[in-house]
């Protein structure tokens, strides 16, 4: 049954300490396990709704009895970021301390785990066993740890975000796809990106790798389902769209079987799904006020114009830096920001064929 504790995280300076909210629901330990967190981007907002929203349909379901496993949800992944104010402006993406982004440098234990299951430990007792050896050296790595260790064993991760000013759109491992075409559909996305070894540790890509990192060393280890959920842009706080997206992440569930009951039927996925090296990462060439030329949903061609940089002092005698495409695809997410710097990032825009090297590089996740 439904049950909330509280986990306390190191403090930061004397004087201070923050909490965790945890909500255990369902049979502790049963499967499947699902682990739901949102907003270890503090400044991500709607995914703290979702998940609010989200918890209403859980709680219900479990005094129904409906859970058939565990779900731990926590709402409020981000504490400390929700703290980090300057003049009125949340500034929750980053550790105010170190600058160090609050969704980069979680812990990769693969190379502890692989060592325990020579020895012959089971894959989650031996996560467990390696993430209960590190120490944290400071409040925003403690967190971190914390979130891994409430994520150790579950069969589904989901992993709520927004981006800056974007459509709904999905970041999983490409051994997920086209299994993940299920969310895909409850949603509604129209992008799917595939990504694996990213660079810099993101917390979805650290629950898997363990069980990769077994699987290339020739151990039995079923890859979790985790997902980054991009729920829209970070000012999309609009009621109907937390009630809707809320509400499909409740079907998901019920379609993968950790909530007992009808499913509603699946929409078809008719989006674009790829690596994420398909995507156009688009940087301004030049500093300036930035015009897009193209709203989000688009569909461009290669050098197609999706923004202009105009250069106030410029005059409007000499013509705008522009911003083009390389891709066929989908403009799916730009920055709020409308002022830009040389290379700055102004958007994305994802095709079906890569067109860069590797897969670093993920925005505003």
């Amino acid at each position: 049954m439904h049950h909330t504790e509280t986990i306390a995280l190191a403090g930061y300076s004397p004087g201070t300490i923050r909490h965790l909210a945890v909500h255990r629901l369902g049979t502790p330990d049963a499967r499947p396990k699902v682990y739901i967190q949102a907003g270890i981007h503090a400044d991500e907002l709607p995914a703290n709704l979702v998940a609010s929203r989200l918890l209403r349909e859980l709680v219900a379901a479990d005094a129904a009895g409906r859970i058939a496993g565990e779900i731990v949800v926590v709402p409020l992944a981000n504490p400390i970021g929700t703290a980090n104010v300057q003049a009125q402006r949340l500034m929750g993406r980053s550790f105010g301390a170190s600058g160090q982004n609050f969704n980069r440098g979680f812990n990769d234990v693969s190379q502890a785990v692989v060592a325990r299951l020579e020895n012959g430990e089971a894959i989650e007792d031996a996560i467990r066993a390696s993430l209960d050896e590190i120490t944290p050296r400071d409040e925003a790595t403690a967190l971190q740890l914390q979130l891994q260790k409430l994520a150790c064993g579950a069969d589904i991760v989901l992993d709520l975000h927004t981006d800056s000013e974007a459509e709904l759109h999905l970041y999983l491992d490409p051994d997920h796809w086209p299994g993940a075409a299920d969310l895909a559909g409850l949603l509604g996305v129209p992008v799917v990106m595939f990504a694996r070894h990213s660079g810099d540790n993101p917390f979805e890509e650290t629950c898997t790798a363990p069980y990769l990192a077994a699987r290339a060393a020739g151990h039995d280890a079923p890859l979790p389902f985790a997902t980054v959920v991009e729920l829209r842009g970070e000012r999309d706080t609009q009621a109907e769209n937390t009630q809707r997206d809320a509400m499909a992440l409740f079907q998901f569930l019920c379609a993968r079987g950790a909530i007992a009951g009808e499913v509603a039927d699946i929409p078809a996925f008719d989006g674009i799904a790829a690596d994420f090296s398909a995507t156009d990462v688009l940087r301004s060439p030049a500093a300036g006020i930035v015009v897009f030329k193209q709203s989000l949903g688009s569909m461009v061609s290669p050098g197609d114009v999706i923004a202009e940089i105009i250069d106030p002092l410029c005059g409007h005698d000499q013509p705008p830096a522009t911003v083009t495409t390389r891709t066929n695809g989908r403009f799916f997410a730009h920055s709020s920001e409308r002022i830009a710097w040389p290379g700055s990032v102004i958007g994305k825009v994802h095709g079906s064929e890569p067109i860069r090297d590797g897969v670093s590089g993920v925005l505003y996740d």
